[in-house]
């Protein structure tokens, strides 16, 4: 419970950051205010324990609390559901609130010198909204349209666009734009600020301005810059341009949105669309895109087939992906090992597929060569062929490192501070270090059973790597083993931190970082007797 305030904000800051960069400077400025007003909290409720050590302010009597004569706000935190400040560890939660506050604070210092004659975002927006101002569209009756409907999530967003883009376009162009926002925050720079009457000077014709003799009849409002109060039943169809700042994570409210100006009674030969969508680094975390596109093509595959607003060519490959995965995953289980990263399904942890059977075999091989296995240095390899009635096991090797910077076991890597990777020799990686099971299992396939090594493959791979001078190809190899391990840890890593409240990132020495930080155990190279 000590970890609700910053836990319930983890996913709020990465939708503001994707929103616009002011929009996350307010919420990292408000969240700071939070933990600050929090920490006051707990400094008063604690001087309040040292001076009433008798008091058990756990089970406080009303009595008790009259002799206090204190309010009872001060004793608890919460809205709705209210926690007695007590009942917490109080040292604990006050030192890592104070840690995220620091954390936080970087942050908003790095935030806030990237204003908006720096923000790429809102200089794209604006470039995309002045070419349509230049080079308005023509509509059915000869008209000249240059209208635009921006659309983002946020009250904060809304602001900053309404600052940064009404005023220049003005003076540049000379068109008029509104803001509407949740909070009845009303602003246009034509006519009232007044909900009805600014929707009526956006789209005058399909409002019937003309019967509204008391409002002005020559101007309209070209740009307005909304939230998703407007989403739903308006008409606004004058408009044939819709730019969505930011993407809301439910396509429904996209369709919504694009209903504002696709609706029956449009004069427009065309209609658009332009979406914002997250950069690479930030979707790698909040992998908005996908699952947007994915459920969109649900949406689409439930109505008429042809309403998908975000990705018409891919809406098929969308659907398998997200529907028929099942049947391709039970069509590879009668040629190959389970492949756990191609289930696509993040309920699936390593807990569900036990390692104790190896546990067994291991004990009972090292109580056999306990002195050998003591004895031996790092590096040992050895050297197998690929087994034709196992399509899994292609010439590759199967590398075994161990993290020298980290020792316990973490959430990302059960196994850690060990790795067990496997590569063909291509360079593929087909087996991450998050699928120790299937290397295992392919590892006991090939190795298991064996008393002797094929002195043929050895005779071969020395030749290959000229009497072992020459490692060039397993070098490379490793190198792409470590940057896959790095790679794959940073997204169970993403995925951890928002599987519950309880997320967390692993820290910085639970993190691989570069080659320096692991050492190799031990390498099976699995090999065709012949040399390339």
């Amino acid at each position: 419970r000590e970890k609700i305030l910053i836990s319930m904000m983890k996913v709020n800051f990465l939708k503001r950051l994707e929103s616009s960069i002011d929009s996350f400077r307010l919420t990292l400025k408000r969240t700071i205010q939070k933990i600050d007003g929090l920490t006051a909290k707990i400094d008063s409720f604690q001087r309040n324990q040292l001076a009433h050590p008798t008091i058990d302010f756990a089970n406080l009597s009303q009595s008790d609390q009259d002799d206090l004569d204190l309010d009872p706000d001060e004793l608890t935190i919460g809205g709705k559901h209210k926690i007695n400040l007590a009942h917490l560890k109080l040292p604990d939660w006050k030192l890592s609130i104070t840690q995220d506050r620091a954390q936080l604070q970087e942050l908003l210092d790095h935030a806030e010198p990237v204003q908006a004659p720096r923000d790429a975002k809102l200089h794209e927006a604006r470039q995309i909204i002045t070419q349509k101002i230049t080079n308005p569209s023509t509509n059915r009756d000869g008209q000249k349209i240059r209208k635009v409907l921006l659309f983002t999530a946020f009250a904060d967003t809304a602001k900053y666009l309404w600052e940064n883009l009404a005023q220049p376009l003005h003076q540049e162009h000379g068109i008029h734009t509104a803001l509407i926002a949740g909070g009845n925050n009303f602003t246009t720079t034509l006519g009232k600020s007044d909900f009805e009457e600014i929707l009526t000077h956006f789209s005058p014709r399909s409002k019937n301005r003309s019967l509204l003799t008391q409002l002005e009849q020559e101007q309209e409002i070209d740009l307005l810059i909304a939230t998703d109060c407007i989403s739903e039943g308006q008409n606004l169809q004058d408009c044939d341009l819709l730019i969505n700042y930011d993407i809301h994570w439910n396509p429904v409210r996209i369709i919504q949105r694009f209903g504002r100006i696709d609706r029956i009674g449009s004069r427009h030969p065309h209609i658009s669309l332009v979406n914002f969508w997250p950069t690479r680094d930030l979707d790698t975390y909040i992998n908005v895109k996908h699952r947007v596109e994915a459920r969109m093509a649900l949406v689409d595959l439930t109505a008429t087939g042809e309403d998908n607003l975000l990705n018409t060519e891919q809406i098929q490959d969308l659907i398998e992906d997200d529907l028929h995965y099942r049947d391709r995953q039970l069509q590879k289980l009668q040629d190959e090992i389970l492949d756990l990263e191609d289930l696509n399904d993040e309920s699936l942890t390593l807990a569900d597929f036990s390692l104790n059977d190896f546990r067994a075999d291991l004990l009972t091989f090292l109580e056999e060569n306990r002195h050998q296995l003591e004895s031996a240095e790092n590096g040992l390899h050895a050297i197998v062929s690929p087994d034709p009635q196992l399509p899994v096991s292609q010439p590759g090797i199967i590398f075994c490192l161990r993290q020298i910077t980290s020792e316990q076991p973490t959430q990302v890597n059960p196994l850690s501070p060990h790795y067990l990777i496997y590569l063909h020799d291509d360079g593929n990686v087909r087996f991450t270090f998050a699928q120790p099971k299937q290397c295992l299992e392919l590892f006991r396939a090939l190795a298991s059973g064996i008393p002797q090594p094929d002195l043929t493959l050895f005779d071969l791979f020395d030749q290959k790597t000229e009497q072992g001078t020459n490692f060039d190809h397993e070098s490379k190899l490793l190198d792409k083993a470590i940057h896959s391990i790095k790679e794959t840890f940073g997204q169970r890593s993403a995925t951890n931190l928002f599987s519950g409240r309880d997320g967390q990132l692993p820290s910085t020495t639970e993190t691989p970082q570069s080659n320096a930080d692991f050492e190799l155990i031990t390498w099976l190279i699995i090999s065709r007797e012949t040399i390339a």
